[in-house]
């Protein structure tokens, strides 16, 4: 029997020594493992924070142009107030005496066409200045060798200021509002320049 044990005891050497190596590669293999999947998760970690620091960089570059963008429509917006607010004090200074009635008349005296037009003013401007402007007008058109029986209304409009000459089947608007839209085009750039160089 010693035979047999001695058989025994060394299969179980053998077996101890190759369970032994088998655990050692297991252990080596599971470590091997262990440092992939250690690289891979920092590696997806590292990818994570790049995508979310490059996200977070296209947004506050997204933001920050939202907002310029914004800025800019504030000052143009501001810009176009203080345009209509410089040609709404023109208009104010067109209205306001001393030049204001031979300012109308020479207008007048250009518009007419035939020279007997009537002249429809507001109704302020009508008891103000419409016979002064009528005289003047008439008088310029005279100097000029042209017909000049140009007449008052008894007509108003819904101006602010300056007349519609109205003709038969024609109407001339001369109005302060008409003057001024039709040139502001030409006016803003000089203005512009005034109020903001």
């Amino acid at each position: 029997m010693i035979g047999i044990e001695k058989i025994i005891a060394h299969i179980k050497a053998e077996s101890a020594a190759e369970c032994a190596r088998i655990d050692q590669a297991a252990l080596e293999e599971c470590g091997r493992i262990r440092e992939r999947h250690a690289q891979a998760e920092q590696d997806e970690y590292e990818r994570l924070i790049d995508d979310g620091t490059k996200e977070a960089e296209h947004r506050l570059e997204r933001l920050g142009n939202l907002a310029a963008l914004e800025a800019k429509k504030q000052v143009l917006s501001t810009c176009h107030e203080m345009m209509d607010a410089a040609f709404e004090l023109a208009a104010k200074k067109l209205r306001n005496p001393p030049e204001y009635a031979a300012f109308l008349a020479r207008l007048a005296s250009a518009a007419a066409i035939t020279g007997e037009e009537a002249m429809v003013f507001s109704e302020s401007d009508l008891k103000r200045v419409g016979e002064e402007v009528r005289i003047a007008a008439n008088a310029g058109l005279e100097a000029n060798g042209k017909t000049a029986r140009l007449k008052l209304s008894e007509k108003t409009a819904d101006i602010s200021g300056g007349f519609i000459l109205h003709g038969g089947d024609f109407a001339v608007n001369c109005s302060i509002e008409a003057l001024i839209e039709r040139y502001r085009d030409e006016l803003t750039p000089e203005v512009s320049a005034m109020l903001f160089d």
